[in-house]
């Protein structure tokens, strides 16, 4: 059982985060699901659970708004550091951790994804 189905990343935490910290939660969440280079409906079944598990009914318009502004894995990067919130990194990267456990064991390309946000944010 995932931490989303055991309820650990809850509403309240989503709630933590400013507009920009969700755009970018939602970028993170893509970014993840696509980055063993395939969608299976598995994860978009994930995908449905972790917008009902957090409430996060604006994802669509947030990812919109992270694709339209964000190209590449350079202005990913550097919107991460404009994510300064202790809080909202934890929320972020417990979801990024979550996802990357859904088919049991993240793979590198997703594992290297946190381990990027981890360096950025001085986390451990």
């Amino acid at each position: 059982m995932s931490r989303f189905e055991k309820g650990r990343i809850s509403l309240a935490e989503l709630g933590q985060l400013n507009h920009e910290e969700k755009v970018f939660l939602a970028g993170c969440i893509r970014a993840i699901i696509l980055a063993e280079g395939t969608l299976e409906s598995s994860e978009l079944d994930d995908l449905d659970k972790i917008y009902r598990r957090l409430g996060f009914h604006d994802y669509e318009a947030c990812l919109d708004e992270f694709e339209e502004n964000i190209k590449g894995e350079e202005a990913f990067l550097k919107e991460a550091e404009r994510v300064t919130s202790p809080a909202a990194q934890d929320v972020i990267l417990g979801v990024a951790y979550e996802l990357s456990l859904q088919n049991g064991v993240p793979d590198a390309a997703q594992e290297s994804i946190e381990k990027k946000l981890r360096a950025i944010w001085s986390k451990p």
